[in-house]
């Protein structure tokens, strides 16, 4: 195997393993939320960034609103990316 495709399995495996740590992280983090409320801190963030959108749209800040409203679809990835993977880390 040349170097050039030596170093690049190494920086995936690496890039892997630092995916697997952030969704870890994640994961952990959503779960401790559940046993505090009984709700995934993902769908809160979810609400409470559809609420400042709609409260910065009808103050008058419309493009603040419409950027803020742009986050529940991340917000959602996030917790996609968390049950999808859940026994993974187990």
């Amino acid at each position: 195997m040349s170097t050039t495709a030596t170093q690049a399995q190494t920086r995936a495996t690496a890039g892997s393993g630092q995916a697997d740590m952030a969704e870890s992280m994640i994961r952990t983090i959503d779960e401790s939320t559940i046993e505090a409320t009984n709700i995934s801190l993902f769908h809160i963030l979810t609400l409470g960034s559809i609420g400042a959108s709609l409260a910065l749209f009808f103050a008058g800040k419309k493009q603040a609103g419409i950027f803020v409203g742009l986050w529940p679809p991340t917000f959602q990835a996030l917790k996609a990316v968390a049950d999808t993977n859940k026994n993974k880390g187990k």
